[in-house]
């Protein structure tokens, strides 16, 4: 009876709790602590990343210091 292209109505039920402010609050206060740990946790692996990208770019220009004929390969590939 209905093609499959058909649109349909689908029910979404919303259900609210009713739960004392402190309950609230501390559940709110738990989400902040989580995601100020998240955020440390974050920027701790992002300064490491970070200091690992400037440890491996040292080490690929002294590599290309010590080999020009590399340097030279590497600048005449073509990137797609």
């Amino acid at each position: 009876m209905y093609s499959d292209e058909s649109l349909c109505v689908s029910l979404m039920v919303a259900r609210f709790v009713l739960e004392p402010k402190s309950v609230l609050m501390n559940e709110q206060e738990q989400k902040l602590k989580d995601s100020e740990t998240a955020i440390a946790s974050l920027q701790a692996s992002k300064e490491y990343l970070e200091k690992q990208m400037v440890e491996v770019e040292n080490n690929l220009k002294e590599l290309l210091e010590q080999d020009p004929g590399l340097a030279r390969q590497i600048m005449s590939m073509t990137v797609m």
